[in-house]
């Protein structure tokens, strides 16, 4: 009777802490509905949360949006955030992504971007995107470092980490 009560008071607890600290304040966004053009929306930082990570974005660079069919854009801090995301996704190939380029600093189609894969983004993932091919920078295509991502061959992986950082992958 004791444990059960003790465990009842401490579940209990800790569901009231969870509420305590959400942040359930109206300013922060993390869909946006009716972008039925599917162009990139502005994102103001530190009000849009990643869809994956549930972090603030802090950073347009690495950022990345994703725009369903029926116009709900999600916002994502890390390109291999929205890789995985994408992942989980039925209908994938209606799903219009977008990343932001980091040398036009500007957002792209994430299908018709180069990616890096030694970059150093907010989540560790080390995908990189940019618009122009860079001969040794950004030699990925989309559906390479989508793969990279969906089996963990990130820079959170340190065997891959190691590789990458001597040039032997």
């Amino acid at each position: 009777m004791m444990k059960s009560t003790f465990a009842s008071l401490l579940l209990l607890g800790v569901i009231g802490l969870l509420i305590f600290t959400m942040d359930i304040s109206e300013t922060r966004v993390l869909v946006r509905h009716g972008n039925t053009q599917k162009e990139p929306l502005e994102i103001v930082l530190e009000k849009y949360i990643c869809t994956e990570s549930r972090l603030p974005i802090v950073d347009l660079f690495n950022s990345a949006q994703a725009i369903l069919p029926n116009g709900d854009t999600y916002f994502f801090n890390d390109i291999g955030n929205v890789l995985l995301w994408l992942g989980r996704q039925k209908d994938q190939n209606e799903v219009v992504v977008w990343v932001y380029a980091q040398d036009t600093a500007r957002y792209v189609l994430a299908k018709d971007a180069w990616y890096s894969r030694v970059e150093i983004t907010p989540m560790g993932y080390g995908f990189g995107a940019y618009e122009y091919h860079l001969y040794g920078t950004a030699d990925y295509y989309f559906n390479e470092v989508e793969l990279f991502a969906l089996r963990g061959e990130t820079l959170l992986n340190p065997m891959i980490n190691s590789l990458l950082a001597n040039n032997k992958l």
